[in-house]
C-alpha cells in the first residue's frame, strides 16, 4: 500500500507517493480522481483524448453546436451510486432519458416483417396493426411475463426450480430450452435484448451465464413490467465529467499524458517502472492498470501464472460505431421506434441504432435526428456519417465470468487492476472497480465524508400537514398528504404517464422559466448569492391531473462541496400570486422573514414569519412556519417521511400524484368553513405579482 509518505525510497521530494494510472477510461479516471487527493498521479492513455467510452462528438448545426455521445450514453439513479457521487462532487448536470427497446426483423413472417417497441405501451406494441392478428407475436408477449417469473424464481430458489435442479453455470440458451420457450420468443425478444444491452454478437447471446445475466436484469428492474429505474444522460455529453476529472487531477499536482501508450510495466524492489512506446521510463511507488485485460497482460514484464490465466480468459467483441443522420435504419412504423433500435440481420455482429436525439433530448433542426449505429457501415448512407469509432465490449461466458470473479488474485503490493470487465461491463462497474483499486492502494481505514448519494436521489414522502389558529376563531386541522423530495438535476420523468403520475415543470415555479434549477440559480444571483451552486433539492407536489398548485415549495441549495448555501421558500396563493423568500437559516434550520404575500383572505400582508426549515435528513422533511402579527399567531407545518425505503415505487407515484388537486380543494373547503363561522375577511391588495424577497 501507499500513503502520503510513499513506499520505500521512491517518493518525490515532497514525500508524496507517486502513482501511475494506466488507461483513462472510466476506471482509470475514477482511480486517478480518488488517488489525487493523497498522491501525485500520472494518468496515461494511448488515445489522443481521455475518456475511453465516455466519448462526445461536437456537431455544428444551423442552430448552434450540439454535443452527442457515442459510447457511454445512459446511467440511472438506482444502480450507479459511485458514478453519481462523482457527478455530484463535480457539479455534473444530467437530464431524464426515455429508455425503450425496439426490434425490427424484416425477414419475419414470410417477409412481411416485424416491428415493435417495448416500454412504449400499446402504440409501441401494436403500432403495426398486423401484430394484432399474429398468434406467434401475441404468444411472445405472454412468454415475456413467464420469462420474468421464471428468471426471478431461478434467482430466489438458488437452483431449486420446478423442472429440476439447474446447474450453477447454466447458460441462457440452456435455461430457455429447459423452460420450453418458443424459437419466436428467443429470436425476437431474448436475443435482441441481450445482444443490444451488451453489444455482443447475437449468436453468442445464448452463451451468457443465466444467473449472472438475470442478476443484472433484476438489479436494473428489467425482470418486471414496471419498476425500471429512471435513466438519464449527461447534459453537454459525457465529455463534461471527463474534462472536470482531468482538470482536478492536474490542479492537485498530477499529470495527464494522452497519446502515450504504455509498452511495459515492471515491478522491482525500488518501485514500478512504466515505459511508454517512445522508450521513456519513469519509476512510481505504485500503478493502477485500468485497461482491457489483453492490453494489461501484454504490458506486464513478468506476469504471474494467475495474471496470465485470468487476463487471457476475458474475450472482447469489437464494434464499429457510426454517428449519422440516416433514419432508414429505424423501424418504418413511427410508433415502433424506440431509444434503442435492434435490427435483425440473420447473422453477424449485433446491429443496433441509438436515437440520440430522443435519448439526449437534442434539438431537432430541419427534422435532423442524430443516430449512433453499431456494425452497419454497409447500411448507413455514407453522406450522412458524421464520425466513426471502434469500441470493444467484454463477452460473458461461464469461463470469463469465473475469471472475472478471480480478479482479486491479480494484485500485488504495488500493482492493482481495474476495469468494467470485473463487473457487468458497464460504466458503473468501471467506476466502482477504479474506486476499489485506488482504495486498495491507500488502505480502506481512512475516514471520509459520507457519500451523499448513498440514498435514492428522489423520494416520495407521506406527509402530515397541520394548521392551528386560536383567535378570533379557534380552528385546527391535521391532514395526511403526499409530496416529493427531488434533486433538480435528477427530476423524475414518467413520460406519457406524466399527466396521471406527476411531473415537475418550470412553469409552476419561480416565475415560470423553462428549467426549475435555472430559476433557482437566477434567483440566488438576484439576491447577491453568486457562489457556485451544487445540488438543489426541492420539496413539492407534482403537477398531475391538470393541477400544479403548491402552497409552499422549499428549495435547499448546496455549494458544490455539499455545504448549505441558501434556502428558498416559494409561497403561492389561490389567486395565482407567488413570492419566493431567500433565507440562510442557522445550523438548526431557524430563520425569520417579513411577510409580503396576501396568502389567505383571512390575513393581510402585515406580520413576520418565524421559520424552521432544517435540511432534509435521510429523505425526511420538516418545515414549520408561524405568522406573528402583534399578539396574534397562526402556525402551519408539514412533516414528511419516505413512503418506502429505496427508490419510489410505481404505486407511490400514483398515490402521490393527485396531492396538489386535493390540496387546492381542501384550502377552499376550509376557507368556506371559516367564512361561515364569521372569521373577518381582509381586503386583497390590488396588485398581483410574482416577487422575490429575502
Amino acid at each position: 500500500m501507499v500513503g502520503t509518505t510513499g513506499t520505500t525510497g521512491t517518493t518525490g521530494t515532497t514525500g508524496t507517493a507517486r502513482v501511475a494510472v494506466i488507461g483513462a477510461g472510466v476506471s482509470g479516471l475514477t482511480a486517478a480522481y480518488e488517488l489525487s487527493q493523497r498522491a501525485q498521479v500520472t494518468l496515461y492513455d494511448a488515445d489522443e483524448r481521455s475518456g475511453g467510452h465516455a466519448d462526445t462528438t461536437t456537431v455544428t448545426t444551423a442552430g448552434g453546436e450540439v454535443n452527442v455521445d457515442t459510447g457511454f450514453i445512459v446511467h440511472n439513479d438506482r444502480t450507479y451510486p459511485v458514478l453519481l457521487r462523482i457527478f455530484t462532487d463535480l457539479g455534473i448536470r444530467t437530464r431524464p432519458a426515455e429508455m425503450s427497446l425496439s426490434v425490427r426483423a424484416d425477414g419475419a413472417h414470410d417477409g412481411e416483417g416485424l416491428e415493435y417497441a417495448g416500454a412504449r405501451g400499446i402504440v409501441g406494441l401494436f403500432g403495426d396493426r398486423r401484430n394484432l392478428r399474429r398468434p406467434a407475436y401475441l404468444r411472445m408477449l405472454g412468454e415475456i411475463l413467464r420469462f420474468h417469473r421464471r428468471a426471478r424464481r431461478l434467482l430466489s430458489a438458488q437452483g431449486d426450480v420446478t423442472e429440476g435442479e439447474a446447474p450453477e453455470d447454466e447458460t441462457l440458451e440452456e435455461f430457455l430450452r429447459r423452460g420450453r420457450f418458443s424459437e419466436y420468443f428467443v429470436q425476437h425478444f431474448m436475443t435482441p435484448l441481450v445482444a443490444t444491452v451488451w453489444s455482443c454478437d447475437p449468436a453468442t447471446a445464448g452463451s451468457y451465464p443465466a444467473r449472472y445475466l438475470f442478476t443484472f436484469l433484476e438489479h436494473h428492474g428489467m425482470l418486471r413490467v414496471f419498476g425500471s429505474p429512471q435513466w438519464r444522460t449527461v447534459i453537454g455529453g459525457s465529455q463534461e465529467y471527463v474534462r472536470r476529472i482531468t482538470d482536478v487531477v492536474t490542479e492537485r499536482g498530477g499529470e495527464v499524458r494522452t497519446a502515450a501508450p504504455v509498452a511495459r510495466v515492471s515491478e522491482h524492489d525500488g518501485g514500478v517502472s512504466v515505459t511508454t512506446a517512445d522508450g521513456t521510463s519513469r519509476i512510481f511507488d505504485a500503478v493502477v492498470v485500468a485497461t482491457h485485460p489483453d492490453q494489461a497482460l501484454a504490458m506486464l514484464a513478468t506476469p504471474t501464472p494467475a495474471q496470465r490465466e485470468i487476463l487471457s480468459a476475458m474475450p472482447y467483441s469489437r464494434n464499429q460505431v457510426q454517428l449519422h443522420t440516416d433514419t432508414r435504419l429505424l423501424p418504418r412504423t413511427p410508433g415502433a421506434r424506440g431509444s434503442w433500435n435492434h435490427l435483425e440481420r440473420g447473422n453477424g455482429a449485433v446491429v443496433v441504432t441509438y436515437d440520440m436525439t430522443r435519448l439526449m433530448r437534442l434539438p431537432e433542426v430541419d427534422g435532423t435526428r442524430y443516430l449512433v449505429t453499431l456494425n452497419a457501415a454497409d447500411l448507413v448512407d455514407p453522406e450522412t456519417v458524421i464520425t466513426s469509432r471502434d469500441y470493444a465490449h467484454p463477452i460473458y461466458t461461464p469461463t470469463s465470468v469465473a475469471a472475472s470473479r478471480r480478479s482479486a488474485e491479480l494484485d500485488s503490493d504495488r500493482i492493482v487492476f481495474a476495469g468494467a470487465w470485473q463487473g457487468w461491463g458497464f460504466h458503473e462497474d468501471g467506476a466502482r472497480s477504479g474506486l476499489a483499486a485506488a482504495r486498495r492502494l491507500v488502505g480502506t481505514a481512512r475516514t471520509e465524508k459520507p457519500t451523499r448519494l448513498a440514498e435514492p436521489v428522489n423520494r416520495v414522502l407521506r406527509t402530515t400537514v397541520r394548521h392551528a389558529r386560536t383567535t378570533p376563531v379557534d380552528h385546527r386541522f391535521t391532514h395526511r398528504s403526499w409530496m416529493w423530495l427531488v434533486d433538480l438535476d435528477h427530476l423524475p420523468d414518467h413520460g406519457a404517464a406524466a399527466w396521471w403520475r406527476g411531473v415537475f415543470l418550470g412553469r409552476d415555479h419561480l416565475g415560470g422559466g423553462p428549467d426549475i434549477r435555472d430559476g433557482v440559480v437566477d434567483l440566488l444571483r438576484q439576491r447577491g448569492i453568486t457562489a457556485p451552486v451544487g445540488r438543489v433539492r426541492m420539496a413539492a407536489m407534482p403537477r398531475a391531473w391538470g393541477t400544479g398548485f403548491n402552497p409552499l415549495s422549499v428549495f435547499w441549495c448546496d455549494s458544490p462541496e455539499g455545504e448549505p448555501l441558501a434556502t428558498v421558500l416559494e409561497v403561492h396563493n389561490t389567486y395565482g400570486d407567488s413570492h419566493a423568500y431567500v433565507v440562510q437559516p442557522d445550523e438548526t434550520g431557524t430563520t425569520r422573514a417579513v411577510k409580503e404575500l396576501y396568502v389567505s383572505p383571512f390575513h393581510g400582508t402585515d406580520g413576520d414569519y418565524a421559520i424552521r426549515v432544517p435540511r432534509p435528513d435521510a429523505g425526511r422533511v420538516q418545515v414549520g412556519i408561524t405568522l406573528h402579527v402583534g399578539d396574534y399567531s397562526f402556525a402551519a407545518s408539514v412533516r414528511g417521511a419516505p413512503a418506502h425505503d429505496g427508490a419510489p415505487r410505481w404505486l407511490d407515484t400514483v398515490r402521490a400524484a393527485p396531492a396538489a388537486l386535493v390540496t387546492a380543494v381542501l384550502i377552499r373547503v376550509h376557507g368556506i368553513w371559516l367564512w361561515a363561522r364569521g372569521l373577518p375577511v381582509q381586503p386583497r391588495p390590488h396588485t398581483t405579482r410574482t416577487e422575490v424577497h429575502s
